[in-house]
C-alpha cells in the first residue's frame, strides 16, 4: 500500500514554460541562430527521440547555452489543490534536482507546509538518476520503495530510476520532456496523466 508520495519540480509542479521562452528567445539573439520556428521544430524532434531538447539544439546549430532565470518559474495552477487534497491521506515528500535553495522556494510558492521530506540535489551532492537520491529520500521517510510512489515529468530522471528500485511511478506529460517516447524507455511508467490536476484521481484509485 502506498504511504508515501514523492514528487519532482519543475514541470511536474512547477510551470517552467516562462523560463524555457525566455532562455530560447536569448539563445536566438546570438550571431548565426536559426528562426524561432526552425529552434522548435528541431527541439520538439529531439524531444521525440528522448534526447535533451534545448541542450541538444544548441549543441546542433553552435550557440551558447542561456543560464536558467529561476524568477520566473511559477505553479501550476492546479498544484496547491492537488497537494492540499492528497495531504493527510499520505505523507508527501521532495525528490529534484534543484539549485540551492529548494525549501526556501517551496515557502514563496506557499507549499511547503505540505512536505515531510525535502530531498533536493544542489543540497545533498548528488542528482537524478542518480538511485542514491532516491535512497537517501526513502530512509527520512522510513519507508520502503514498495510504500512509495514518484511523481515527475522526466521517464530518464523520475521514472526509470524510481521503478528499478520498486516504487510506483507516475509519469506527468508536461512541459518538454512530457514529449519523449515513452516505448523508448528501460521501464514504463505505472501510471500517465497529462495534467497535474489529474494526479489526484490516481491515488483514489491506487488507495
Amino acid at each position: 500500500m502506498i504511504q508515501w508520495i514523492f514528487f519532482d519540480l519543475g514541470s511536474t509542479l512547477i510551470d517552467e514554460t516562462d523560463c524555457i521562452e525566455y532562455r530560447v528567445s536569448e539563445t536566438l539573439k546570438q550571431t548565426g541562430a536559426p528562426s524561432k520556428e526552425e529552434f522548435y521544430r528541431l527541439m520538439e524532434y529531439f524531444a521525440s527521440v528522448n534526447m535533451l531538447p534545448y541542450k541538444d539544439a544548441v549543441k546542433k546549430f553552435g550557440l551558447e547555452k542561456i543560464g536558467w532565470l529561476k524568477k520566473l518559474e511559477k505553479l501550476y495552477p492546479e498544484s496547491q489543490e492537488v497537494l492540499q487534497s492528497l495531504h493527510g491521506r499520505y505523507k508527501l515528500g521532495i525528490i529534484a534536482n534543484q539549485s540551492a535553495g529548494t525549501e526556501e522556494h517551496l515557502v514563496q510558492f506557499g507549499i511547503r507546509e505540505y512536505f515531510d521530506v525535502i530531498v533536493s540535489s544542489a543540497e545533498e551532492g548528488v542528482s537524478k538518476p542518480d538511485k542514491r537520491i532516491f535512497e537517501l529520500a526513502l530512509q527520512r521517510a522510513g519507508c520502503t520503495a514498495a510504500e512509495s510512489c514518484m511523481v515527475g515529468d522526466r521517464l530518464d530522471n523520475d521514472i526509470v530510476p524510481a521503478a528499478e528500485m520498486g516504487m510506483s511511478t507516475v509519469w506527468v506529460r508536461q512541459g518538454w520532456f512530457g514529449m519523449w517516447n515513452v516505448d523508448l524507455a528501460q521501464f514504463k511508467p505505472d501510471f500517465t496523466v497529462y495534467r497535474i490536476s489529474e494526479v489526484t484521481d490516481i491515488f483514489r484509485r491506487i488507495k
